[in-house]
């Protein structure tokens, strides 16, 4: 099982085959999620690194609590590996 993504619009969904749940995406937070799935080369990144790349690659406050929300939804997924 694993996770199933399709852009829609200028936003995304992504589904877990796992939990059957359903994630839609704003247009930042697909930025986001690709961003990190494309750097994801060796499996789930680990949290410091994607705040790292975020930070770098796309000025994105990786602190903020909209992106923090969105970082922990992306930990549920194993996009970013679980402390």
């Amino acid at each position: 099982m694993g996770l199933i993504y399709r852009r829609l619009g200028d936003g995304g969904v992504a589904f877990d085959e796992a939990t059957w749940q359903t994630h839609l995406l704003t247009p930042a937070a697909a930025v986001i999620f690709e961003t990190l799935v494309e750097r994801a080369t060796t499996g789930a990144l680990p949290l410091a690194a994607a705040e790292d790349l975020l930070a770098r690659e796309l000025d994105v406050d990786a602190g903020s609590h909209e992106v923090q929300q969105l970082l922990h939804m992306l930990q549920e997924l194993n996009v970013i590996a679980r402390s």
